[in-house]
C-alpha cells in the first residue's frame, strides 16, 4: 500500500481509511507493508528527511518517500534539480521495497504530493495495481494522459527555467540526471498511469473523475466504512435532560468547507433562539481563514456560544459526537464522502449538510436535513426548528444512526475490498523482471 500520509501523522479521513484497511487486511492474514512519506519526520529544504521502519498493529511501515506538497522549497539554488534527486531516491525506494516485500498487488492511495513517477512502474514489473480514489489528486497533479504530472520534467532535464545565465548549467546537470534516471528504469518525461483497477469510494467521484478525462477500463464504487464500536452510541443512553442544543463542527477549518456559513446562521437567530445553542469547532484554526472565523466570531457577539476545541486526535472523536446533539456539515467543496458525518450518526448526532459531490449519497440514503450551499438562512431555520422540537432531532439522529449500521460499517468495507484484491490479483512474474537495485 501506498499513501501520501499515514497515522499517527496524517491530515483526514483519507489517510485514516488507509490504516484501517491496512490492519483489518493483516488481521485477515494477509502480508501488508505500507510505504509513506516522511511527514511528521524533521524535514529539512535540503537533502532527504531521515527514514523511519515501524510496526504498528502488526503492519510494517516504511517512512521513507519525500513528500513535495508540505516539504519546505528551496527559494535561490536549483530547486528542480534537488527535487529531481528526490523523485530518483523515492523511486528508488519503491524499488527495493517491491524486490524485498515481492507483492501480489500494489494499492494506491492518496498520492497527493507524492513522485506520480511511480506510477507506471508496477505494470512495467508485471504487478497488478489498484487505487482507492477518495478524492481529486489525480485530476489536480496527474491529469487525463499525465500532462500535469509530465509537464516539469522536460524542462528540467533540458535547462528551459531559471535565469538565462546558469541554464546551460542546468541543461548538462539535467542530461546527466535524465540518463541516471534512464539506465535504472524509470520514466523521465511521460508517468502513464494504466492501473488494473480503480475503486471510488462514491459515484459522485467517479463521474468527476470521468468528465475530467480520466477513464479507466475497470472501475467500481465502494463506500468507505467506519468501526461500528468504536463510534456506535446508543441514543437512549444519551442524557435526555433539557439543555442547549449542542451543536458540532469537526474538520479542517478552510474557506471551502464552510464554516463561517455556520457562524452566519447563528448570528441570523433570535437572541432568545441563540441562548439556548453553543456550537464546538473541532479543527486546526492557525490559518488565516481561521484567523478571520475567530474575528467573525467576535463580530457577531458569539464568544459565549462558540469554543474552539483544536484539532482533536481521531481515538478521542468518539467522545466529541458523543457529548454534542447535531453535526453540521456545511461543506462548499466536492466531498468524496465526507465519513465525518457516518461517524457523527453512529455516535448519535443528528447531521445536517449541505449534501455537496458524495455528502449528498449518504445524504440521501439517511433522508438528512439539506441546505443550499453557504445559505445560512437556510441552515438558521433546520437549527431553531431543532431548538423548539426536539421530538424531530431525534427523529433525525435515529434514522441516520440505523443507515450509518446497515451501509456504512468498515466490515462490510472491508468484505467488499478483499473480494476485489482477490479478483485482480495474479502470479507475480520472477523478481527478475525488475531492474536489479543498486
Amino acid at each position: 500500500m501506498v499513501s501520501n500520509l499515514y497515522p499517527p501523522y496524517y491530515q483526514g479521513g483519507y489517510e485514516v481509511r488507509c490504516a484501517q484497511v491496512a490492519e483489518a487486511l493483516h488481521g485477515e492474514g494477509h502480508d501488508v507493508c505500507v510505504l509513506t512519506s516522511t511527514y511528521g519526520l524533521p524535514m529539512p529544504t535540503f537533502g532527504n528527511a531521515s527514514e523511519k521502519l515501524e510496526t504498528i498493529n502488526g503492519v510494517q511501515i516504511y517512512r521513507s518517500l519525500n513528500q513535495y506538497h508540505y516539504k519546505p522549497q528551496p527559494k535561490r539554488l536549483p530547486g528542480r534539480l534537488f527535487d529531481a534527486k528526490r523523485h530518483f531516491f523515492d523511486a528508488k525506494k519503491f524499488q527495493e521495497i517491491i524486490a524485498s516485500f515481492q507483492p501480489d498487488v500494489v494499492n494506491w492511495w492518496s498520492m497527493y504530493g507524492l513522485s506520480k513517477m511511480l506510477l507506471p512502474l508496477p505494470k512495467e514489473w508485471g504487478i497488478p495495481d489498484v487505487h482507492w480514489i477518495e478524492h481529486w489528486w489525480m485530476i489536480r497533479e496527474y491529469g487525463a494522459k499525465g500532462e500535469n504530472a509530465s509537464e516539469i520534467w522536460s524542462g528540467c532535464w533540458d535547462g528551459n527555467w531559471g535565469p538565462s545565465i546558469f541554464r546551460p548549467f542546468f541543461r548538462l546537470a539535467g542530461r546527466k540526471l535524465e540518463k541516471q534516471f534512464t539506465k535504472a528504469g524509470f520514466p523521465t518525461r511521460e508517468f502513464p498511469n494504466c492501473p488494473k483497477h480503480v475503486c471510488f469510494v462514491s459515484e459522485h467521484l467517479r463521474e468527476l473523475y470521468h468528465e475530467e478525462g480520466l477513464v479507466f477500463p475497470s472501475t467500481e464504487v465502494i463506500h468507505g466504512g467506519i468501526p461500528i464500536e468504536q463510534f456506535f452510541h446508543p441514543l437512549n443512553g444519551r442524557d435526555a435532560t433539557p439543555r442547549r442544543l449542542r451543536l458540532l463542527y469537526a474538520g479542517q477549518i478552510t474557506p471551502d468547507r464552510g464554516l463561517h456559513s455556520v457562524l452566519d446562521a447563528l448570528g441570523l437567530m433570535d437572541e432568545k433562539v441563540r441562548s439556548n445553542i453553543s456550537l464546538s469547532i473541532a479543527g486546526d484554526n492557525m490559518s488565516k481563514y481561521g484567523r478571520e472565523i475567530k474575528q467573525q466570531v467576535e463580530k457577531l457577539n458569539l464568544s459565549r456560544l462558540v469554543s474552539f476545541l483544536g484539532k482533536v486526535n481521531h481515538e478521542k472523536m468518539p467522545c466529541v459526537y458523543q457529548e454534542h446533539d447535531v453535526l453540521v456539515f456545511p461543506s462548499l467543496r466536492d466531498e468524496g464522502l465526507p465519513l465525518t458525518m457516518v461517524e457523527a450518526m453512529l455516535a448519535g448526532c443528528a447531521v445536517v449538510t449541505t449534501g455537496s459531490g458524495g455528502a449528498m449519497e449518504i445524504a440521501k440514503l439517511a433522508n438528512l436535513p439539506l441546505f443550499s450551499k453557504g445559505d445560512s438562512r437556510a441552515l438558521r431555520d433546520i437549527l431553531e426548528k431543532f431548538v423548539l422540537d426536539r421530538k424531530s432531532l431525534h427523529e433525525v439522529a435515529l434514522e441516520g444512526q440505523a443507515v450509518a449500521i446497515k451501509e456504512f460499517s468498515l466490515d462490510r468495507m472491508i468484505e467488499r475490498w478483499s473480494t476485489t484484491l482477490y479478483r485482480i490479483c495474479q502470479p507475480l512474474k520472477k523478481i527478475a523482471t525488475l531492474p536489479n537495485p543498486q
